[in-house]
């Protein structure tokens, strides 16, 4: 019975990366079907996605402090009722098609966003609270395949509802909010409350102390995270449009088509998950040379102008990314204490919101008139985090100074500087 009560748990856990990937992830095939509707130019569509992502970075550092300071099943239930209220917003503005039918939207999408900054990230402290050991990993890694998952099955289940009306995307999320509050309800106990919670003023000053501890290895992982979720949903707004512009595919094919990546995307953060433990010392160097891969991935769509081999390469780019996110979590997870726990995981999604907002709009933006100029700003920038992996992510060594740096670089020139000398 209490095996069955923690599988349970477990499922409830795990299922707030599905409600947290929704938000976004089942408006994509059907965002040129709404932007035609409403007149919209591609960046008030891109809107429509990031502002949901934006509201959810700004709101998740608070939603960690709070969920470290009271109960994080609470928050959890809180945050899942205002994503529902939001999708109903949004719904209700669609349907009425007014003036002030975008404002609507968006002022949904706002409530949304801020719902979701108690779900997902709030859930990955409990997990850290509740298991340890490789059982913790594994959980950890579930939500990241469930996550993944979640980008499969959204694109297709926001084009199927869409072939009724593209309205009714909306208000599925109050649906799915409302299954997983009464399974939270259920299932996932709530953890005993602490006499010896920090009051606010000490709360800080012990955050403050944590991040500079351990700056660089937090701000290392932090921007891999990010970097990762802004690739991911740039290339799927770019290639919903292209879809839609260019090869002239529409509706629910167009779902079915974005599904490829985000297949190979949860198939090998599911691996991956299954391994890591058996290589958790070498997690710095399987993230660098993700990285590498990225960066030559980003370069290659660019080789061939072509439905297939774009879809190829964006198909790559998921597989690498994740394998990156399983390891991201365990990194984050098990970085810091319990008592600064939840408000870094929550600071984590709050810099992968960050990625997951600036992904469309940035995209959307170069799509005007140099979308070869992004792709190679993206592989420099894959490069560059594979650079900080390399330094920063050493489970031993999580602080390298300039100094480091520099006998490193002067180990590697000195071959050289002999070789000129025997010349």
């Amino acid at each position: 019975m209490q095996r069955e009560s923690e599988t349970f748990s477990i499922i409830s856990l795990t299922s707030t990366s599905i409600i947290l990937v929704l938000g976004n992830s089942m408006l994509i095939p059907v965002l040129p079907e709404i932007r035609h509707d409403l007149q919209l130019t591609q960046v008030q569509a891109g809107l429509i996605l990031s502002i949901f992502s934006i509201a959810g970075a700004i709101t998740i550092p608070f939603v960690g402090y709070l969920s470290d300071r009271f109960s994080r099943k609470d928050i959890i239930l809180a945050s899942l009722l205002l994503y529902g209220i939001g999708g109903f917003v949004s719904g209700i503005a669609s349907v009425m098609e007014g003036s002030y039918s975008f404002e609507g939207i968006i002022t949904g999408r706002v409530l949304q966003g801020i719902g979701s900054a108690g779900t997902a990230p709030i859930a990955m402290a409990i997990v850290a609270d509740l298991f340890a050991g490789n059982k913790q990993l594994k959980v950890l890694s579930l939500m990241e395949t469930t996550n993944s998952l979640g980008k499969v099955l959204s694109p297709l289940l926001g084009a199927f509802i869409a072939l009724f009306m593209w309205h009714y995307v909306f208000f599925a999320f109050p649906l799915a909010c409302g299954i997983l509050f009464i399974m939270f309800f259920l299932f996932v106990k709530k953890e005993k409350s602490s006499s010896d919670k920090m009051v606010f003023n000490n709360y800080v000053q012990h955050l403050a102390g944590v991040m500079r501890e351990n700056k660089f290895y937090l701000l290392t992982s932090y921007s891999a995270g990010a970097l990762c979720l802004f690739l991911l949903f740039g290339l799927l707004f770019y290639s919903s449009d292209v879809l839609e512009n260019t090869f002239e595919t529409h509706g629910f094919l167009n779902g079915v088509i974005l599904s490829f990546p985000l297949l190979f995307l949860t198939l090998s953060s599911f691996l991956t998950g299954n391994i890591i433990g058996k290589f958790s010392n070498y997690i710095n160097r399987i993230l660098m040379v993700n990285f590498l891969l990225l960066s030559g991935f980003l370069l290659g769509i660019l080789l061939y102008d072509s439905l297939w081999w774009t879809i190829l390469f964006i198909s790559l780019i998921s597989t690498s990314i994740g394998v990156v996110l399983p390891c991201m979590n365990a990194i984050i997870t098990n970085s810091v204490k319990k008592e600064a726990r939840g408000f870094v995981t929550a600071l984590y999604g709050s810099v992968r919101f960050v990625g997951i907002a600036l992904g469309p709009i940035v995209f959307g933006y170069f799509m005007d008139f140099s979308i070869s100029t992004i792709f190679i700003l993206s592989s420099l920038l894959c490069l560059f985090q594979a650079i900080l992996c390399f330094f920063y992510l050493d489970k031993k060594n999580r602080s390298v100074s300039a100094h480091d740096i520099l006998n490193w670089f002067t180990l590697f020139h000195l071959p050289f500087q002999r070789n000129k000398q025997r010349g």
